[in-house]
């Protein structure tokens, strides 16, 4: 797709903030973007009421007033830091980007390399999910992550250079299925975001609600027995983070206990998301409409 002069404009400003970000010290970016997360979570009544809603659903109505305000302006704060990381891995080195985490489990990981199996990530958008990515790519082999296009081809095809870099392959999510196939055919690694609501999928239980959730990775797993595992970055402070592999699903030795295989996986892949979430509800990021499926109602302003 052609560029047009909007195009070149907003990459040009991009590049501005882009170059504000990562030459501006964390001392000072730090507050401002703590300031930025405060201001948003309490302007922003769109986002405000779609919070409140998941929140009041996920935790049955029992968070007090000042508790949903403090994980609003946490989750803005954490999503802000994401951001950050977003751009300045950009022009990160490896050294550096392995510098900001530490990993723990990594044994799960690597066992199941050895293993010769096909592995699939499955991960949220908790903490600094940008930097899990392409620190696990670096680490453990490249990783092809669906993604969908951004609208400004410029900005598209610096991401995806700066994504090649880090050992990350974009997969377009409107051919997701086919780049998957290919990607574990050539001996990539796979990972997708399952937390979201989508139109099409499986039925499963998310914090005691119904939700649609992609079934992409069951599928997958099945096919080519493969093993599911559960990667998250639960941030610590700007520029400091933790990498957690949690036990992974070997579906090849699973010991299923229905007859619907790809729906059991699917809901035990969001049984580990929901408790990641439980873990730190701080650093999910609440401002979608995740149980849209069955309360589409309850998010009208």
């Amino acid at each position: 797709m052609k560029a047009s002069i909007k195009d070149y404009f907003v990459y040009y400003i991009y590049l501005f903030f882009k170059m504000l970000f990562v030459y501006t010290p964390n001392f000072i970016l730090k507050p401002i973007l703590k300031l930025l997360a405060k201001i948003v979570s309490k302007c922003s009544k769109k986002y405000k009421k779609i919070i409140d809603v998941n929140l009041d659903l996920a935790f049955d109505n029992k968070l007090l007033k000042e508790q949903k305000q403090k994980i609003a302006y946490e989750s803005y704060k954490s999503l802000l830091f994401n951001m950050y990381e977003f751009v300045e891995n950009q022009s990160a080195t490896k050294e550096e980007i392995f510098a900001k985490a530490n990993i723990i489990n990594k044994e799960y990981l690597e066992n199941a390399i050895k293993s010769g199996k096909k592995i699939i990530f499955f991960t949220a958008h908790c903490g600094a999910w940008e930097l899990a990515l392409p620190f696990t790519g670096l680490k453990f082999g490249t990783i092809a992550v669906v993604n969908r296009k951004m609208n400004n081809p410029l900005i598209n095809e610096m991401y995806k250079k700066v994504r090649n870099r880090n050992n990350i392959v974009m997969i377009d999510k409107k051919s997701a299925a086919k780049g998957m196939l290919k990607a574990l055919k050539d001996n990539h690694h796979v990972a997708v975001v399952i937390d979201q609501h989508i139109g099409v999928g499986q039925e499963v239980k998310f914090f005691n609600q119904a939700v649609m959730a992609t079934d992409s990775t069951s599928r997958l797993a099945l096919k080519f027995d493969a093993v599911l595992v559960p990667l998250f970055c639960e941030t610590n402070d700007l520029g400091d983070y933790t990498i957690k592999i949690e036990k992974p699903i070997d579906v090849p030795s699973y010991e299923f206990k229905t007859d619907d295989k790809i729906k059991e996986l699917t809901q035990l892949q969001n049984n580990i998301v929901e408790q990641q979430i439980r873990n730190k509800p701080e650093q999910w990021f609440w401002q979608h409409k995740r149980f849209k499926y069955k309360h589409d109602e309850l998010y009208k302003v």
